[in-house]
């Protein structure tokens, strides 16, 4: 499963925040940056295995403009490659590999003569920085993990992933609370949601300072699974 749209830019690393002192490190050369207004949306990740920072960015400088400063700031070399560029919905990126560390740009229309998008940066990781995706998380006999992300802030560490599955939601939904409650975990809310004709979940439970919510509903053919965890909410 691939990132969605409006966060699919692989990522940016210049003057990044205080992280947490077990975080991975980019390691990565600075980002060169247009003439615009940065907002940091996912300072420190790691996206399966992969460390990945993202910024948004609004300029008043057009796309086509955007797109021509990175065109001159990765032109190809006999030693480097240069950009690549493609359309992506209503997006138009262009991205360069530089060593380990892969940097794209995503960037649209806003506004009557500016732009918006993404910038953003993700090294490659080494053969045994690769962790098996859902390690330590139970799931049922079948499951596929979409996604697997670690968010590191200042004071706290969180997890989000994404599971599917071929049981239905209620099998789900009893397995964690049974399977969750073995390992420690309390459930303090429950709701069951009727969608169509079966029932989604939403549960929350508490080991400890650490907390972890789930949402549990049908898609299609298949169960998904939305799990956060969070070890200081």
């Amino acid at each position: 499963m691939r990132l969605p749209a409006a966060l699919l830019a692989v990522l940016l690393v210049a003057a990044a925040p205080a992280r947490a002192a077990d975080a991975p490190r980019l390691d990565c050369p600075p980002f060169p940056l247009p003439d615009a207004k940065l907002t940091w949306i996912a300072p420190n990740i790691v996206y399966n295995s992969m460390p990945m920072q993202i910024r948004q960015f609004d300029s008043k400088e057009s796309p086509q403009a955007i797109l021509a400063y990175y065109r001159r700031e990765w032109r190809g070399t006999q030693k480097q490659p240069g950009a690549i560029e493609y359309p992506l919905e209503d997006w138009q990126v262009i991205a360069t590999l530089r060593g380990q560390c892969f940097y794209t740009v995503q960037v649209k229309a806003a506004g009557r003569d500016g732009s918006t998008g993404l910038l953003g940066i993700s090294r490659i990781p080494e053969e045994n920085q690769v962790r098996e995706a859902g390690r330590h998380f139970p799931m049922m006999s079948g499951s596929q993990v979409l996604n697997d992300i670690d968010h590191h802030d200042e004071g706290k560490r969180g997890r989000t992933l994404v599971l599917a599955n071929g049981f239905s939601p209620d099998a789900n939904a009893d397995f964690y609370r049974r399977v969750l409650s073995a390992e420690g975990w309390r459930v303090i809310s429950s709701h069951t949601m009727p969608v169509g004709n079966r029932n989604a979940y939403v549960l929350t439970l508490k080991r400890g300072l650490n907390e972890t919510s789930m949402t549990i509903a049908r898609n299609g053919e298949f169960t998904s699974v939305l799990v956060n965890l969070v070890d200081r909410p």
